[in-house]
C-alpha cells in the first residue's frame, strides 16, 4: 500500500486555523492532511501530530497523536478543531473514533477561543487499543460563535483519531443516573458543601442498610447554614416522571432533612422535593421528580439539605422511571399540605391545616374549618397535586371525610388543572357525623395524558370538614359506602335501576341527551347511540354480566358519567 506520513512537531500552534463559522467541522477524516487542525503544547509537555494511510479508521487517512510529555493542567496538550457555531436552540452530537496503543484517559471539551473558556461540553473518555466511537451533546439557549473542540490526552501515549462529526440532532439523549448510589465505592462522584454551616461525609462500614458501605453524613452550626450532600451531575428528560428513592435514619430521630432533585448551577430549579423529620431506624423515603424542559448534564437528581444539628445515615439511592400514572401526592396527610392547592376567596372566611386530633388512618388528617361560605361554590377549595391521566382508561377516586355536623353540603371535581379547568367528573355529596368513605369513577379519553387535578374538593356550608386516605383504585373497586348513599349522575339526570338485568331508564330532566356511550373495564368502546330525547332505555339483555362504565352527553356540553353493574 502507498503510504502518506505528514508530521509535525511545534511547542504551540496557532498555523492551522480556519474560521468556519458553520455548525460543521472542517476536514473531519484528515483527508485533506492537517488542514484546518491544530496542536497547542503548553508549558512543558511535548506532543506530535501526523496522518497515515496505516492509522486510519475509514477513507485514505487517519490521525496519528503522539504525546511524550504531559502534566495537566500547567502542562497540557491539546489537538483543536477549526471554529464552528451552536446555532440558537439547537442540540448537537458531537462524535470521533478513536483507539490507542494501551488503555489511556482523554478528556474532550467545547470551548471558545479565548477566554473566558466555558465548557460547553466536557467529557472524560478512556481510550483501548480497538477502535471506538465516543460521543458527547451540548446545546444552549443562546446562539454562540468562535468554538473549537479540544482534545486533551490526560496521560503520555499514542492515539490515532478519525471521522470527527458534529450534526444537528433533534433531542439530546438522557443519561438518568445516581452515581455510587449504595457508597459500595466509598464517596465517589458525590459532593459536599458547608453552605454556611459544618459537614463531614465518612464511609460507614458498621451501621448498613443494604451491602457494606453506607455514608454517615455529621453536622453541626446549621443555625448559620443548611449543609448539603449532593450525588453527581446526571440528566432529566423533558416530560418523564421519575421516582427517587433513598432509606435514611439519624442517631437520635427527630431531625428535618430536605431531598431535592435540583439543577448543579443557579438559580438551582428544584424538579422534585420532599421535607421529612427522621426516626432512629432505617426507613425508606421516595419522591417524584420531573422537568418541563429538556436539561442535560446538569441536574443533581439526589441532594440532601440538613436543617438541624446531627449524624445521619444514608444508603441505597435508587432512581425509576415513573410510567404515566394518576398519582395523589401524599393522600394520608402524615406529612403537610405542601403538596395540596389551597384557596379561600371571594368573600370566605376559612382556615385549612393539618390536624392530629383526628384520623381515619394513620396520625393525622386535613382540617377545613369554614366560618363563613364565598359567592362560589370553589371559594374554599382543597385542591390536590398535578398528575397524569392515562388515555383510555377509568379509575376509581376514593376519599374519606367526616363532619362537625351531617348534611355539610361538598362537592368532589376531577378536572384539568389549567384553564378552561374542563372537569372530567363532578360530584355533589354531603358529610355524617362519622368518617364515611365517599367514591366516584373516572375516565380519561385518548387526549388526556397529564396536567389533571384527581380530587378539587369545594365546601358549601359553614363547619368544620375532615379529610383523610385519599387514593386512587382501579375500577373493579368496591367503595364501602353502598351505592345508595351516593348521589346519581346529578340531580337533574336519573338512571335506574342499578344494577340492573336487562334495562337502564335514563331521563334528563331539563335538556336532552344526544349522545350516549357505554366502556367496558379496560375501557374499551362498546356501545354507542346517537339519541335526542329525555328519556331512554338502555337495553343491556345481550350484553356480558359486569362493570362497566356509562357517559351521556346533554344538548347542554356537559358530559355525565357513572359505574354501572349489569347482573
Amino acid at each position: 500500500m502507498k503510504k502518506y506520513i505528514f508530521k509535525i512537531i511545534i511547542a504551540v500552534f496557532p498555523f492551522f486555523t480556519a474560521y468556519s463559522q458553520s455548525d460543521t467541522v472542517c476536514n473531519p477524516s484528515f483527508e485533506d492532511s492537517l488542514n484546518s487542525w491544530g496542536l497547542i503544547n503548553n508549558g512543558s509537555s511535548v506532543s506530535t501530530l501526523s496522518i497515515s494511510s496505516d492509522s486510519l479508521y475509514s477513507g485514505n487517512l487517519g490521525l496519528i497523536y503522539d504525546v511524550n510529555y504531559v502534566n495537566p493542567p500547567s502542562s497540557s496538550c491539546a489537538l483543536t478543531s477549526c471554529m464552528f457555531s451552536l446555532q440558537q436552540g439547537n442540540y448537537y452530537k458531537i462524535s470521533f473514533w478513536a483507539k490507542s496503543d494501551s488503555s489511556e484517559s482523554l478528556l474532550v471539551v467545547l470551548q471558545p477561543t479565548s477566554a473566558p473558556f466555558t465548557n460547553y461540553a466536557s467529557k472524560t473518555f478512556v481510550t483501548s487499543t480497538n477502535w471506538q466511537q465516543y460521543i458527547l451533546y451540548t446545546s444552549d439557549s443562546n446562539a454562540v460563535s468562535n468554538l473549537k473542540i479540544k482534545v486533551k490526552p490526560q496521560t503520555i501515549g499514542t492515539y490515532y483519531f478519525d471521522d470527527f462529526m458534529l450534526e444537528s440532532i433533534s433531542s439530546l439523549p438522557t443519561n438518568s443516573i445516581i452515581c455510587n448510589s449504595d457508597f459500595e465505592n466509598g464517596l465517589a462522584d458525590w459532593t459536599q458543601s458547608p453552605n454556611g454551616g459544618v459537614i463531614n461525609v465518612q464511609s460507614e462500614g458498621v451501621v448498613v442498610q443494604n451491602g457494606v458501605t453506607s455514608a454517615k453524613i455529621t453536622t453541626s452550626n446549621t443555625t448559620s447554614g443548611q449543609p448539603i450532600f449532593s450525588s453527581c451531575k446526571s440528566d432529566i428528560e423533558k416530560n418523564i416522571k421519575y421516582k427517587i428513592n433513598f432509606w435514611m435514619k439519624s442517631d437520635t430521630g427527630g431531625e428535618s432533612v430536605v431531598a431535592t432533585s435540583s439543577l448543579s448551577s443557579p438559580p438551582y430549579t428544584n424538579y422534585g422535593q420532599l421535607s421529612l423529620n427522621l426516626t432512629n431506624t432505617w426507613s425508606e423515603y421516595s419522591f417524584i421528580i420531573e422537568s418541563d424542559t429538556t436539561i442535560y448534564s446538569n441536574v443533581r437528581l439526589a441532594k440532601f439539605k440538613f436543617l438541624d444539628d446531627g449524624v445521619y445515615y444514608l444508603d441505597n439511592i435508587s432512581i425509576e422511571e415513573v410510567p404515566p400514572q394518576p398519582i395523589f401526592c401524599d393522600g394520608d396527610f402524615e406529612t403537610d399540605l405542601s403538596n395540596w392547592t389551597q384557596t379561600i376567596n371571594n368573600g370566605a372566611i376559612a382556615s385549612i391545616s393539618i390536624t392530629p386530633s383526628q384520623a381515619q388512618n394513620g396520625l393525622q388528617s386535613a382540617m377545613v374549618l369554614l366560618n363563613t361560605p364565598g359567592t362560589t361554590n370553589s371559594s374554599v377549595q382543597l385542591s390536590s397535586c398535578t398528575t397524569d391521566g392515562v388515555k383510555d382508561s377509568s379509575y376509581t377516586v376514593s376519599f374519606w371525610i367526616k363532619g362537625s355536623a351531617a348534611n355539610l353540603n361538598f362537592n368532589a371535581i376531577t378536572s384539568l388543572s389549567d384553564s378552561p379547568y374542563t372537569a372530567i367528573s363532578s360530584n355533589s355529596f354531603q358529610t355524617t357525623s362519622d368518617w364515611t368513605e365517599f367514591c366516584y369513577d373516572i375516565m380519561f379519553d385518548s387526549t388526556i395524558i397529564d396536567g389533571i387535578r384527581l380530587l378539587k374538593l369545594q365546601f358549601l356550608n359553614s363547619g368544620t370538614y375532615y379529610i383523610d386516605n385519599v387514593t386512587i383504585q382501579d375500577n373493579t373497586y368496591n367503595c364501602s359506602t353502598p351505592i345508595a348513599l351516593i348521589n346519581d349522575i346529578s340531580k337533574d339526570v336519573k338512571i335506574w335501576p342499578n344494577p340492573a338485568r336487562e334495562n337502564f331508564n335514563i331521563r334528563s330532566v331539563n335538556v336532552k341527551m344526544t349522545g350516549l356511550f357505554v366502556y367496558d373495564i379496560y375501557g374499551k368502546l362498546v356501545l354507542f347511540s346517537k339519541i335526542n330525547k329525555h328519556n331512554y332505555i338502555l337495553d343491556v339483555s345481550s350484553m356480558d354480566k359486569g362493570t362497566y362504565f356509562f357517559q351521556l352527553n346533554l344538548e347542554s356540553g356537559e358530559i355525565k358519567k357513572r359505574k354501572i353493574v349489569i347482573l
